[in-house]
């Protein structure tokens, strides 16, 4: 019998499909960054309010958080996708058959809530643990979500070179090294403040493993089912919302908006003006982020998304250094910074690298 070699199926990119091409890595460019800038910028936010007596028991900060996530397809379908609609799509369209589109029924519901269940779990872990240590130490601790991220993805049937393994070490190691200048602050500040420290980073690294396994879980449904990253981010954030509305109107009848809310925010020489305004801009970057966030799950999978937070590092780092180094010398730029953001500039790289293409011979019978 004779053997005959099929060719590569590797074929040379058209202009259109390069274009393409071109099109989606612009698209997921963008994406990374304003999943990073606002992923920067929500700690911060966090951290204002904190301070100013603004957070508590009533976990508005998760509320917020929810309540922007909640929002994403809707504001994906009603307001940015009808442009792209036909005229006839949009003449047959009625708000009854889009509430009945949002029906969830068998093994679909089932996975949904499950997502929703550890989703919510591991936001419940990280404001806590948010709340116990500052926004830089948070930003680098829910960073590690990667190594997670990829461990659980290995499970889900993905595999991963080597290059990549190498990548996900790189940035996990940057990521740990930025965090030993908090962890010697906490040193020098006494064994109480180590404690606190100790407390919340285990509560958050819980919280990160949790929250890996839960962007694992969604991109599985996302990818097996008829459901978009974008609508299962509004059940999730429905459902997490829902629980905390009821645990605030819990609260507010035993305690009272006075005593729940407004004694702390006073007592911390807080203004409730300010305060409002400022969990307006928590929400706006709470929801660019969500909207960024599900948009890399779809486009990009579980870990390249918690490899985008070693770009949120950057910023993290960044700003530091541009707002605060004047009045603080432990958010200057040191030689150990500049050494993590190396690691994780180089694990980043690592990790997108493509391998280089092998053509594949196919063993075809002889004709």
């Amino acid at each position: 019998m004779q053997r005959h070699f099929a060719k590569s199926e590797d074929e040379p990119l058209t202009p259109k499909t390069a274009k393409q091409a071109k099109g989606k890595h612009l698209h997921v460019a963008l994406c990374v960054l304003a999943y990073a800038a606002s992923g920067a910028l929500q700690p911060t936010l966090v951290d204002w309010l904190r301070s100013n007596g603004a957070t508590g028991v009533a976990m508005l900060p998760m509320l917020a958080n929810t309540l922007a996530v909640a929002c994403v397809a809707p504001l994906r379908e009603l307001v940015l996708a009808p442009s792209k609609k036909t005229y006839g799509e949009r003449q047959q369209w009625s708000w009854r058959d889009y509430a009945r589109s949002w029906r969830l029924h068998g093994k679909l519901l089932r996975r949904v809530a499950l997502v929703a269940l550890l989703d919510f779990l591991a936001n419940v872990l990280v404001m806590i643990g948010l709340l116990f240590v500052g926004a830089g130490v948070y930003a680098v601790l829910f960073s590690s979500g990667v190594a997670f991220a990829a461990l659980f993805s290995t499970f889900n049937g993905k595999r991963y070179s080597l290059r990549q393994w190498c990548g996900v070490a790189l940035a996990t190691l940057g990521m740990a090294l930025n965090g030993m200048a908090s962890v010697e602050d906490a040193l020098q500040t006494g064994h109480g403040a180590l404690g606190r420290l100790k407390l919340g980073a285990g509560v958050i690294l819980g919280g990160t493993a949790l929250h890996s396994l839960s962007l694992v879980c969604a991109e599985s449904v996302s990818q097996s089912e008829e459901l978009s990253s974008f609508r299962l981010a509004t059940y999730v954030g429905g459902v997490e919302a829902s629980v905390l509305l009821a645990h605030n109107a819990v609260l507010l009848l035993a305690r009272g908006s006075d005593r729940l809310y407004l004694r702390h925010i006073l007592r911390h020489h807080g203004d409730p003006y300010q305060v409002l305004l400022v969990y307006g801009a928590l929400w706006f970057a709470d929801l660019c982020h969500a909207l960024a966030h599900y948009a890399l799950l779809a486009g990009a999978g579980a870990v390249a998304l918690t490899l985008s937070r070693g770009v949120q590092m950057l910023f993290v780092v960044g700003i530091a250094e541009l707002a605060f180094c004047g009045q603080d010398a432990r958010a200057c730029l040191t030689t150990e910074k500049a050494a993590s953001l190396a690691s994780v500039v180089c694990g980043l790289l690592l990790y997108a690298q493509r391998a280089p293409q092998r053509k594949r011979a196919e063993l075809l019978p002889a004709q």
